[in-house]
């Protein structure tokens, strides 16, 4: 024990020497990775698989093995002894396991010893990739000092590492798009992934100021008989990170768990939101995958009321992709707090557009898809103002268009779901000529009542269209 001590001790004043004069590195551009394989190997007491090598590694105290399985009946910590390992800011563990896990990595970056916390799902020859923390901002690693695995949901836990692998991605874009014909769609690194710009190519969508009010419409100019102000009108709000289309779940309040957070003073429960919280602070990013026609976000998120030390564990995955006239998103949340919780009002998902189109439209008949008409409620206020008012659709479907019955408009869709709270936040007053930063907003939520329950994912996708009202009801007929 002396000598693994010693050798600690070395290695660590080591790397502090190697890493005050080589920390700037991390900034300089070098050799990017753009394959994210996982290279596997034997694994046991003393030694695991690193980058395709058989690295040394030591536990801090006696562990049991069954077979190349180690059992984990406590938090148990690995060591590394190399001091680098070159500079990355991503990695890959490939696994198998027969429970939850919580890990802790602690690497270096320079001279700076940083930790961070990970959730593995249970099975057999899984792959988790995560990018290191503050990434966005340039941060890299070089060294990997240890890695400890906890069970969550079960008081034991048999757990196999194939292979751990360190990657140097390019540092992506804060704001990431794809777009066809029809539709650019973007996400916020810095919002966690949600979705924050959607923009209908194809419809001649104009905004115009009139009195210092804008409105937007199809050939908005020739509408209003006004000067078009914008050409290239983001139908999304984005004023804040609690704005967006985006998820949001409710959970646990205090006496369940947790202790309660505190929201334009009122007393406010767990809240993981993707993008962020009440502060307009980041989400984490955990794993992004992008190709021309889609977007693969994975984020932790914060928790809404609170502030950015408490990020949620949680993870919010989501990936988004224009099929014609139809924007898909599909989305994945697992929470891993173990909180106790009742069932809760959920928004799946929360939908906030801008607020030009503040005249709320769904079907509230009795035979969907049969063309009888669409009922509009023009008048709509801010929703706590109003109660929290909801409105049934057989449909599964509602919209928000502009001021003529036949105006431009976006609508969501979420298969078998009829519940629709909604609203309008400062009706009548958006100024700004992007109206997608305005505080101004029109809101959705689709609503279904359950609880979270913590280490099993919740799975659901929505869909989004534009145009006027028989147009988005005849594009979502399309998958009903």
């Amino acid at each position: 024990m002396f000598l693994i001590t010693l050798r600690r001790i070395l290695s660590i004043a080591l790397s502090f020497i190697l890493g005050f004069f080589t920390y700037p590195i991390s900034f300089i551009p070098n050799v990017n990775d753009s394959e994210f394989e996982i290279s596997c190997g034997e694994f046991g007491k003393e030694s695991i698989v690193l980058n395709g090598e058989h690295e040394a590694v030591y536990f801090d105290e006696e562990v049991s093995f069954d077979a190349d399985r180690l059992i984990l009946d406590s938090k148990k910590t690995l060591n590394f002894e190399d001091i680098t390992h070159g500079w990355y800011n991503y990695y890959g563990i490939s696994y198998s396991s027969d429970a939850t896990l919580k890990g802790t990595l602690t690497y270096r970056c320079g001279a700076i010893e940083k930790s961070e916390v990970f959730f593995l799902d249970a099975g057999e020859n899984k792959e988790f990739h995560s990018f290191i923390d503050n990434m966005l901002s340039g941060t890299k690693a070089n060294a990997i000092c240890s890695i400890s695995f906890e069970p969550l949901d079960k008081e034991s836990a048999n757990l196999i590492i194939h292979g751990i692998s360190l990657f140097n991605r390019e540092i992506p874009d804060q704001y990431v798009y794809i777009q066809t014909d029809e539709y650019k769609i973007g996400v916020n690194l810095l919002w966690g992934g949600a979705l924050s710009y959607m923009e209908d190519l194809n419809s001649d969508v104009e905004a115009v100021e009139i009195d210092g009010r804008i409105f937007v419409d199809s050939n908005a100019g020739e509408r209003y008989n006004a000067k078009v102000v914008n050409s290239n009108v983001n139908l999304i709000n984005r004023f804040d990170a609690g704005r967006l289309i985006q998820q949001s779940y409710y959970g646990a309040f205090e006496g369940q768990g947790y202790e309660n957070g505190i929201f334009m003073d009122n007393v406010w429960a767990y809240n993981p939101v993707q993008g962020g919280n009440q502060f307009n602070d980041n989400s984490k990013i955990v794993d992004l995958r992008c190709d021309e026609n889609s977007i693969y976000i994975k984020c932790q998120p914060l928790d809404w009321a609170k502030e950015k030390e408490c990020i949620t564990p949680s993870y919010m995955e989501a990936t988004y992709k224009i099929d014609g006239s139809l924007v898909k998103v599909s989305c994945r949340f697992t929470d891993y707090s173990g909180y106790i919780t009742t069932p809760r009002d959920q928004e799946i998902p929360a939908f906030y557009c801008i607020e030009p189109f503040n005249r709320f439209i769904y079907y509230a008949g009795d035979n969907p898809w049969s063309d009888e008409a669409l009922t509009i409620e023009p008048d709509l206020i801010f929703w706590p103002d109003a109660g929290y008012p909801t409105f049934n659709s057989k449909e599964n479907w509602s919209a928000f268009i502009g001021e003529f019955d036949d105006s431009f408009g976006i609508g969501v869709y979420v298969p078998g779901e009829t519940t629709f709270l909604t609203g309008v936040f400062n009706r009548e007053q958006t100024s700004n000529i992007d109206p997608s930063v305005d505080a101004s907003t029109s809101y959705i939520a689709v609503i279904r009542v359950m609880a979270l329950e913590s280490y099993k994912p919740f799975e659901y996708d929505y869909y989004l269209t534009t145009g006027n009202s028989e147009e988005m009801r005849n594009n979502f007929k399309e998958i009903a």
